[in-house]
């Protein structure tokens, strides 16, 4: 009788032992599962986010795009003149002529080197004579160039003296400009120019 109580009780541990195994095995098993599922859930978070952020990267350079052309236009089109600085100052002369007659104006002519009374180039448009000095430097353009245009355009008898150059002028140039007539076209004008004109400016 004692025997039989003890091979059940050997049983009954075997059952539990064997059920506690199971358990352990399932318990095991759903932990592996559930750290996979988050393993992988957090990979996939990873993705997400990596592409989230490549996505807002190009939709942020992609709004930018038109700012920055439209800046750089701008920038061209205001530095565009600089490139004349390449040239020397009989390169100059030449190339503001060839501006100038892509521009309708009629009669271009350059004048001599020496002796030109500080007029570079000759030229009309609808009826008005102009007589132009060309200042190809970097830096303000002063005072004397203007005196020496609006006394060229009296030699030469023309109505309109003007003073170009790839730069700026400095305010006694402006301010004497203003009492004398005097066109002061500046490196703004002059890109103008180069821009609707689409000539480069070449050595000779």
């Amino acid at each position: 009788m004692a025997r039989r109580k003890g091979e059940r009780r050997s049983l009954l541990i075997m059952l539990l032992d064997g059920l506690l195994s199971v358990v352990d095995f399932v318990c095991e098993g759903v932990a592996g599962l559930f750290v996979g599922l988050l393993r992988g859930l957090l990979a996939a978070v990873r993705l997400l986010l990596r592409g989230l952020i490549w996505l807002l990267g190009h939709a942020a350079r992609l709004a930018a795009w038109p700012v920055v052309f439209l800046l750089r236009r701008l920038g061209g089109r205001h530095n565009r003149a600089s490139r004349c600085l390449r040239l020397s100052g009989e390169e100059f002369e030449h190339y503001v002529a060839l501006l100038l007659k892509d521009h309708y104006y009629h009669h271009v002519e350059l004048t001599k080197g020496s002796g030109d009374q500080g007029v570079d180039i000759l030229c009309d448009r609808g009826g008005v004579t102009y007589a132009i000095q060309c200042k190809n430097y970097d830096g303000a353009v002063g005072n004397f160039a203007v005196q020496e245009a609006y006394a060229g355009a009296q030699f030469y008898g023309c109505d309109v003296p003007v003073v170009v150059c790839p730069g700026t002028f400095t305010r006694g140039a402006i301010e004497l400009a203003e009492s004398t007539g005097v066109e002061l076209w500046d490196g703004a004008k002059l890109s103008r120019m180069m821009r609707r004109s689409g000539r480069r400016p070449k050595h000779l």
